[in-house]
């Protein structure tokens, strides 16, 4: 009888032990997943706060339906996913136009169709760099316009 207990208390032993290894390795895992996604996080709020644009010059086209901003990357990080970028805008007093990304597309979009100087990186909005970017619009002649980057930074003007 005493083999049978000592055999029982043995595997119940086993059985914590695994048992304990296994939330340990829960536990770690779980700690692990969390740290990468506040340092993901905070990669991401950091990158946010060097993020700055500014409009800085317009023309409108009324006979062809478009707007051309001047857009200044006037942080210190560079911008690259334009097809990420959205540009809004208001004409009198109707609701704000979101305008997509599509280059050489139609009306309701907008594309970039340069950048100076372009230079360093090519295709890239760097600090210190104008892009210029059509919007092609329907109805009345826009307002106000709005340029938001991928991150949430944004600039607004009146025109």
């Amino acid at each position: 009888m005493s083999a049978g207990s000592l055999i029982a208390s043995a595997v119940a032993i086993i059985m914590i032990v695994v048992a304990a290894y296994a939330v340990i390795g829960g536990t770690l895992v779980t700690a692990e997943v969390v740290a990468d996604a506040q340092s993901d996080q905070v990669r991401q709020q950091e990158a946010r706060l060097h993020t700055a644009i500014a409009i800085v010059g317009h023309t409108l086209d009324a006979g062809a339906s478009t707007l051309y901003l001047d857009v200044e990357n006037t942080g210190s990080e560079t911008i690259l996913a334009f097809d990420q970028m959205a540009v809004f805008t208001l004409a009198g007093s109707s609701a704000p136009v979101y305008h997509a990304y599509e280059d050489g597309g139609g009306s309701g979009t907008w594309s970039w169709l340069s950048i100076e100087p372009d230079t360093v990186h090519p295709h890239a909005l760097d600090p210190g760099e104008v892009m210029n970017l059509s919007v092609r619009y329907d109805g009345g002649a826009p307002e106000w316009a709005q340029v938001t980057t991928p991150n949430g930074v944004y600039d607004s003007a009146y025109l």
